[in-house]
């Protein structure tokens, strides 16, 4: 065939073969056959018709542009590849094989395979190349999917291997077919020991939880993930609280695999909150008695938190709409609040890191009651300061109590003022009457007159004790 052979078929010789009859058996063939010449430029003799298919551009495309037609299409980065690995193949008389990137008329980018070899005259030098070309991108991009799942699995068994914590996998019958070293390490069990055991095996135990034992059923049974904290029990029948994170696995069809649950052993969170509660449960039932308020006010936003007892303490409704600062600061006795703004800086200064303080408050009734306060600042690890936390307590009947207690104390030493001055003037003069008697030997009965005289002496003794102990009474606790 010439260069300008019209009808796109091989060149002679084909011996009788009817070229008519080979071009339509190329052209059923699911690739672009070609024949080049064996020049520099690897010239284009034929191209089949399935090339527009492949590349967007029909055939006479190519044979236009018979040097740098097909070259125009190749990715920028394969053309040099391609023409060497052609040139190599053909100077060492093999068949070569490349895989590379063409641009498809609409601009898309697709890989080929592209198979051929040199055909030699009888002087050993190559008169044509001849080969084929393939479509092979969806091959490439499952290659490429599957080179990256494999990296990610990788990487994924890398992490499930050195993590701490616990991943197991099953298969679509919920048959444990793989755990990590993690597992092992919290549970006591071996990949051996477990294997084939269904799914949750080791929640059963003598705490046994059917509810969630029916949820774990129905997120197994619908293929659907769930997070739950289970009480869990390992091989020698200890007690662990595991936190398991179960995801259903599923292949790029959306047939479903099995399940992979991450295991996080949460006993000592778990023993810790339990503490905690119970802690909470006792300083609430010792506030509750007491009837103590507790307040926090957070520093770095300066949001004031106040519990139940606060709110009635200071006549409020829990929901009202007051800012808690204002409250406060509106309550307070006008005479106690300079004391109190000062109490205050010094918690906030460091000067003191607890302090407690009585002062009276003012109702939205307009009655007065005394508090008792005993505040300190939270602070983290590296001294900053955080918040500030507090107790209340009404003490206004201990207040009155006192009050009472002084003023029956008042009254005493009144009495034994009294006592000291006034009962005790008459007896002076009995005393003086007794002591003028003696002098003048008025009388003769002398057992008479010294009973006389102790008597008077007994009474003013217990005179002075009375005097005595009543001066006594220290009001200073009350003060």
């Amino acid at each position: 065939m010439h260069d300008n052979d019209a009808d796109n078929t091989f060149n002679d010789p084909h011996n009788g073969i009817d070229t008519a009859k080979l071009k339509a058996l190329v052209n059923h063939i699911p690739g672009a056959i070609y024949r080049c010449r064996g020049d520099e430029m690897l010239s284009l003799e034929f191209f089949s018709d399935e090339v527009e298919k492949l590349t967007g551009y029909p055939v006479d495309y190519f044979l236009n542009d018979k040097d740098y037609g097909y070259s125009n299409i190749v990715h920028i980065d394969d053309v040099d590849r391609l023409r060497n690995t052609i040139h190599q193949a053909v100077a060492d008389k093999e068949k070569f094989e490349i895989e590379y990137r063409i641009i498809k008329k609409d601009g898309e980018v697709r890989w080929v395979y592209e198979s051929g070899q040199g055909v030699y005259d009888d002087e050993d030098k190559v008169s044509y190349v001849d080969g084929c070309i393939f479509d092979i991108n969806r091959r490439k991009i499952t290659e490429a999917a599957l080179a990256k799942s494999k990296d990610e699995i990788k990487r994924l068994a890398l992490v499930a291997h050195n993590t701490t914590n616990s991943v197991m996998i099953t298969d679509a019958e919920e048959n444990i077919t793989w755990v990590n070293a993690g597992y092992t390490r919290i549970s006591g069990y071996s990949l051996e020991e477990i294997r084939g055991k269904k799914i949750g095996y080791s929640l059963a135990g003598p705490e046994f939880d059917e509810e969630n034992q029916q949820r774990i059923r129905r997120a197994l049974d619908n293929k659907l993930p769930f997070k739950e904290e289970f009480l869990s029990y390992t091989r020698n029948g200890g007690r662990i609280w595991l936190e398991v994170d179960c995801h259903p696995l599923k292949d790029e069809t959306g047939r479903h695999l099995g399940f992979m649950a991450i295991e996080t052993d949460i006993t000592q969170r778990k023993n810790t909150l339990k503490r905690q509660e119970e802690l909470l449960q006792r300083l609430t039932l010792a506030t509750d008695s007491a009837e103590i308020g507790i307040f926090e006010i957070d520093l770095s936003t300066n949001h004031v938190a106040w519990d139940d007892r606060m709110y009635d303490l200071y006549g409020y409704p829990k929901n009202t709409d007051l800012s808690l600062y204002k409250i406060f600061f509106k309550a307070v006795h006008p005479d106690d609040a300079a004391m109190m703004v000062s109490i205050i800086d010094e918690l906030l200064s460091l000067k003191k890191e607890i302090n407690g303080a009585v002062y009276r408050i003012i109702l939205p009734d307009g009655r007065t009651r005394y508090i008792e306060s005993h505040a300190i600042i939270k602070k983290s690890d590296s001294g900053r300061i955080l918040s500030l936390i507090g107790t209340n307590r009404d003490i206004t009947d201990d207040i009155l109590v006192q009050q009472k207690i002084k003023m029956q104390n008042k009254v005493l030493r009144e009495i034994a003022f009294i006592q000291s001055h006034e009962v005790r003037k008459p007896l002076a003069n009995i005393l003086g009457v007794i002591e003028i008697l003696k002098t003048t030997g008025a009388l003769n009965d002398l057992e008479i007159f010294d009973h006389l005289v102790e008597s008077a002496n007994e009474l003013d003794q217990q005179i002075r004790t009375i005097v005595n102990k009543t001066n006594s009474i220290d009001d200073e606790v009350f003060r």
